[in-house]
């Protein structure tokens, strides 16, 4: 089985502009971003899986925002991490490490600041967050979503990098709410989703899962890529139209999320891995079409 995994790119990019519109609250126990959209009235919640900088990410809550106002729904963002995300000084860091080779001792020297820092950062990530520890967390939330303001809204799910392997895990359905017996999500959507094993993660989803890759991930490659990719077509010759894959030329890790907003090229595949979690959410959760 082939199993992706975290790369450089996992913990590199950029900051974005602009200043996040939403507000803090506790949320199912959970300190939780919360982005409403612009009528009051949400047609449906969306929680965000969060990838491995955490919930105070600004470029998670300004798309957090995006999706709100594009959807009509109310979005979560919640701390799946309990504190131990990444350090945001790091997608600097490791930028400066992964430069050019050193050709000075001087350089060597630039670079073994960032790099200790970087190493420190993810040793407590790797291991407070460990998957037995996580998704009993994740999946806790999601039952005291469905069990609430769930019971009666649709709920989607978009996870990214760490979070796009509980999205994943969520499309399986391997557990209903206790509340109603309803499904915990109803449509799920992940943009380089990271620590996928293939097939064993994929074979088993039944929900409606979308998932958005760039075909230089490092952490899953081409190969994974495809294993995905025969997956989903031989469940769609059971049920056409509930699995989507689709690979942008050129995109790396963290594309969708921490891509330059100066670069054009990355601009234009963050745009279109957004398109395509609203597209999604609009058709599996009901939402009818987006009013331009």
């Amino acid at each position: 089985m082939a199993t992706s995994m975290p790369c450089k790119d996992c913990a590199t990019g950029s900051l974005h502009r602009g200043t996040p519109t939403g507000r803090v609250s506790t949320v199912h126990g959970l300190p939780t971003y919360i982005a409403e959209p612009p009528s009051g009235e949400p047609k449906g919640l969306i929680v965000y899986i969060h990838d491995a900088f955490g919930w105070e990410l600004p470029n998670s809550r300004l798309l957090a925002d995006t999706y709100a106002k594009r959807t009509n729904c109310r979005v979560y963002l919640p701390d799946f991490l309990n504190g131990h995300w990444l350090s945001h000084s790091l997608l600097t860091d490791l930028d400066t490490v992964m430069q050019k080779p050193p050709a000075s001792a001087w350089d060597y020297l630039y670079k073994v600041f960032p790099f200790l820092r970087s190493a420190a950062g993810f040793a407590p990530y790797l291991f407070f967050n460990r998957l037995s520890v996580t998704q009993p967390r994740v999946f806790s939330f999601f039952h005291s979503l469905r069990a609430h303001e769930g019971s009666t809204l649709p709920v989607g799910t978009a996870g990214f990098c760490w979070g796009g392997k509980l999205v994943t895990l969520l499309c399986q359905d391997s557990e209903k709410a206790s509340s109603n017996g309803k499904p915990l999500v109803d449509a799920g959507f992940t943009a380089h989703p990271s620590m996928l094993v293939v097939p064993a993660d994929v074979e088993p989803v039944k929900l409606p899962l979308s998932i958005c890759i760039g075909d230089v991930d490092f952490a899953l490659p081409v190969d994974g890529v495809k294993v995905i990719q025969q997956v989903f077509e031989k469940k769609a010759e059971r049920e056409s139209g509930r699995y989507e894959l689709v690979v942008i030329p050129g995109a790396k890790h963290g594309f969708a999320v921490r891509g330059d907003e100066v670069d054009k090229t990355q601009l234009e595949q963050a745009q279109r891995a957004e398109d395509q979690a609203v597209e999604w959410f609009r058709k599996w959760m009901g939402l009818g079409d987006e009013e331009r």
